[in-house]
């Protein structure tokens, strides 16, 4: 069995990057982009803090859904976000089985211009 905090794989791009890029994309939805983006940050730091790898891989599901759903005009920010989400799936694989809900995830971030590196899409499906 594993460390209970092998899960822990989060490059600095992840706390660093997700929640402004997220909060962008999900500011749309209403909010302003900085509430959403304290509140994103502060559920990444509890999630570090105190949350396990089943958690971890629903909020990445739940920030999929809102890449997927983006249709507004910055398309380099979803891509960008795409692509930090896929690798966070990929990094996954070392520590938990993925479910077929997260492989139907890395599916939208491809879609949504997720650019995984060479060769990682085939893996896992």
């Amino acid at each position: 069995m594993s460390h209970p905090d092998a899960w822990l794989f989060l490059p600095p791009e992840v706390e660093a990057l997700v929640p402004s890029l997220l909060a962008r994309l999900a500011a749309t939805e209403g909010g302003s982009a900085d509430d959403v983006e304290r509140d994103l940050r502060y559920r990444v730091e509890t999630l570090v803090l105190e949350g396990d790898a089943e958690q971890w891989r629903r909020f990445l599901r739940e920030a999929t859904e809102t890449v997927a759903e983006y249709a507004s005009d910055d398309a380099e920010s979803r891509r960008v976000l795409a692509s930090i989400l896929d690798d966070q799936f990929l990094l996954a694989r070392a520590v938990v089985d993925l479910e077929p809900i997260d492989l139907d995830a890395r599916e939208q971030l491809a879609r949504a211009g997720a650019t995984p590196p060479r060769g990682s899409r085939h893996l896992g499906r």
